[in-house]
């Protein structure tokens, strides 16, 4: 028996063909379809990522500046603590000034109402003497018309006695009318004296009234700078700043004392000075204790580096002041920072400095001599107290005051 082969037809094998290709068409399509859907939707959370990143950056910049504002707010807050205790210092120092000027006008006016009262009371005896004397005169003169002068005369003896009555009797009268004009003049005087004395007496009454508000007002500043001294001590921050001032002041400081040696070349005002051969020898400026050295030092609370140009001598208020060596002054006034300050120049270029002083007895120009007396301990745009902040310069440089003091 003879085997038969069996074969498909050509036509279905075709069709199978085209419905595999179809079917890898659509598989081919479908994965690339979801591939580019998964590309789409991984699009889509990145640029959502992008978008929070951004609002976050946004975010981050407004604290940014926020904490910026914040900073220069509080900065300027700071210096404005700070330079607002100058000012101050400088209206309260201009408050004693006044209170002193006053009360030195008041014992003026003192002396002035006691010279005008002891007037007074001499021109109302000598007042009283004439009109006295006056008096008597009158009487004596209602007796002279009552009899009549010419009965007067007429009762002399002889010529000569006639002649000799009415010469007296002009002298009398004469110096009647002498009596009468004084007594006129003392009292017009005693006018004029009463005058000025209730003047003297209307002025006394304002100046007491000037310095019981200047005495007030010192008070207030006084409370107010306090508070503020011990806003300042209670911030790290605002005594970081206090800090930082007193490094601006001590550099304008070195500024003044070298424009005022341009200014003393300039002008050739020179001082024959041996200052050179006292080091080692000059009296101590005040009686009291050195509670700060010169040079640099560590601020052991904040780790802050600084450097100090003198001495700081604690001592009483009021306590007396002594020039070190004679010289002459070349600066005496305020200066932000050291209050009321003198320098004195001892020629050579070497310079003393004394700052935070309370009242000043020298000016600008005046010559001074060892251990005289020019000012008064205070704690003019101090922040340590009363005392002494002390310098001795060359060539407007600093150099160590201990070197040069007998401190003993």
């Amino acid at each position: 028996m003879s085997s038969i082969k069996k074969t498909l037809p050509i036509p279905i094998l075709f069709k199978a063909f085209l419905v595999i290709l179809l079917a890898a068409d659509f598989f081919f399509y479908s994965y690339n379809a979801f591939g580019f859907h998964k590309k789409i939707i991984a699009q889509n959370d990145q640029q959502k990522k992008v978008e929070q990143f951004q609002k976050k950056a946004e975010d981050i910049d407004r604290k940014i500046e926020k904490s910026k504002a914040r900073v220069l707010k509080f900065s300027g807050k700071e210096s404005t603590i700070v330079y607002s205790l100058d000012r101050i210092d400088l209206s309260l120092n201009k408050a004693v000034k006044r209170v002193s000027a006053n009360k030195s006008e008041l014992a003026t006016l003192d002396k002035k109402i006691t010279n005008s009262t002891n007037e007074y009371k001499k021109l109302v005896k000598e007042i009283e003497t004439t009109e006295d004397y006056a008096a008597k005169r009158l009487v004596a003169l209602y007796k002279i018309n009552r009899l009549g002068q010419l009965n007067l005369l007429a009762t002399a003896d002889s010529m000569y006695d006639l002649f000799q009555r009415k010469a007296t009797l002009e002298r009398v009268l004469e110096y009647d009318e002498e009596v009468r004009e004084a007594l006129i003049k003392d009292k017009a005087r005693l006018n004029k004296v009463l005058n000025r004395l209730n003047d003297h007496q209307i002025k006394k009454i304002s100046l007491e009234a000037d310095i019981n508000k200047q005495i007030k007002i010192m008070s207030q500043k006084r409370e107010k700078r306090s508070k503020l001294l011990t806003e300042i001590r209670s911030k790290k921050s605002y005594e970081l700043a206090a800090i930082e001032s007193l490094k601006i002041t001590a550099t304008a400081l070195d500024k003044k004392i070298k424009s005022l040696s341009s200014d003393l070349s300039r002008h050739d005002q020179k001082i024959n000075s041996s200052f050179l051969a006292f080091k080692g020898l000059l009296i101590m400026p005040v009686r009291g204790k050195i509670i700060n050295l010169f040079g640099h030092y560590q601020n052991t609370k904040f780790n802050v580096t600084n450097f100090r140009s003198g001495i700081d001598i604690k001592a009483k208020r009021g306590e007396s002041v002594l020039a070190v060596c004679a010289g002459k002054v070349l600066y005496a006034s305020w200066f932000k920072g050291y209050g009321n300050m003198i320098i004195i120049d001892h020629g050579n270029s070497y310079y003393t400095l004394y700052a935070h002083v309370e009242e000043t007895f020298k000016a600008k120009g005046d010559a001074v001599e060892t251990g005289e007396v020019i000012a008064t301990v205070g704690d003019t745009g101090s922040m340590i107290g009363p005392n002494l902040h002390f310098e001795i310069r060359h060539h407007g440089k600093p150099v160590d005051p201990l070197k040069w003091l007998k401190t003993g």
